[in-house]
């Protein structure tokens, strides 16, 4: 029986939807397609560093940016929860059943990418990573792929968007997990840093990339969300040719996994969106691929620094993209405050 992780009132849709179904896989998981006019539209929701208890703030920004934008697919690119601010696995639980809510209850499908604060205490819990994926994966409108196998992290996945014609897949959503920390001695040297993209996760996204080629006998376009971002974004901040805010340096990991490397050699992912770095909302493009932030919609997060709440979350928001099948590689992206909306 699939897990459920709301209280029984919340739980009975999940449960007719995934009754008769393995725990970790529902049968009629929502279908990703572009809509009759040919468009679809992305909401990335980043670091809302929940716990058992959800300021009713982030729960009415995230409402609002749902009602407002009617987004097709939600990408949560991690921090969605503090494992350290959860008290043991029920609170987690609680944390994330808490930041569902408001897709479940729009049926609005949705994904995840883990973030280092998403995983960085599990082992108090007693859960592994892949414990906490088979939660998500349990809610009735999450898409999340099953992880790609025999590959470091979890959650690597393509989700493949059809047209609205046809079945045949017109754009792909690749989700990356960026992975948490990495510390230990290497070569005499101590390395303290956050994670990269391992190189296995690397050679699984080249492989992918070229079996869809294969497949559909072009490349498949797509947009790629992670949480940490790439050592690359650094590049875009210094030439400064970016829209957007940007109010602190960039916090990628010190190794550099090359997965930028493999993106450039390989021209279908025309866009990478990352949070962890909650002030910057900007996006630049670095040898014609987009490098673009998704800030923080939660107020459990830091934000802008300021003397009055207004200014400390100002940019309280979410990167909206809108792809249009019949010229993908044109989509827009923008990022849209709570604020500005009506």
């Amino acid at each position: 029986m699939p897990i459920c992780l709301a209280p029984l009132a919340l739980c009975l849709p999940v449960l007719a939807a995934l009754s008769t179904c393995p725990a970790s896989v529902a049968a009629d998981r929502p279908r990703l397609r572009f809509d009759p006019s040919g468009r679809f539209k992305i909401a990335q929701f980043s670091d809302i560093h929940n716990s058992a208890k959800m300021d009713p703030r982030t729960t009415a920004a995230m409402g609002k940016v749902l009602d407002a934008e009617k987004p097709n697919l939600v990408v949560l690119t991690g921090d969605s929860v503090s494992t350290s601010d959860c008290a043991d696995a029920a609170e987690l639980r609680e944390a994330i059943r808490l930041v569902a809510i408001p897709m479940e209850r729009r049926g609005i499908p949705w994904a995840m990418v883990f973030g280092n604060h998403d995983t960085d205490d599990l082992a108090k819990f007693g859960l592994t990573k892949a414990q906490v994926y088979r939660m998500l994966r349990a809610y009735a409108h999450n898409v999340s792929p099953p992880t790609a196998p025999n590959t470091y992290g979890m959650g690597n996945a393509l989700l493949r968007v059809a047209g609205p014609k046809s079945d045949r897949p017109a754009f792909g959503v690749w989700l990356i997990d960026s992975n948490a920390y990495a510390r230990g001695r290497f070569g005499g040297q101590e390395l303290d840093t956050y994670d990269w993209i391992h190189s296995d996760q690397v050679a699984w996204y080249v492989r992918t990339s070229k079996a869809a080629e294969a497949e559909l006998g072009r490349k498949l376009p797509g947009l790629m969300f992670c949480h940490i971002c790439l050592p690359e974004y650094a590049q875009v901040a210094a030439s400064k040719e970016y829209t957007g805010e940007r109010h602190e340096a960039e916090c990628p990991s010190s190794v550099n996994g090359g997965m930028f490397a493999a993106l450039l050699e390989r021209r279908d992912v025309l866009g990478v969106a990352v949070g962890h770095d909650h002030t910057n909302t900007y996006e630049g493009r670095l040898y014609g691929i987009a490098l673009g932030y998704g800030g923080s919609i939660g107020w459990a997060a830091y934000g802008l620094k300021g003397d009055t709440e207004a200014e400390r979350h100002r940019l309280r928001g979410s990167r909206i993209f809108t792809i249009d099948e019949a010229a993908p590689a044109r989509y827009e992206s923008r990022y849209v405050t709570v604020n500005s909306l009506p």
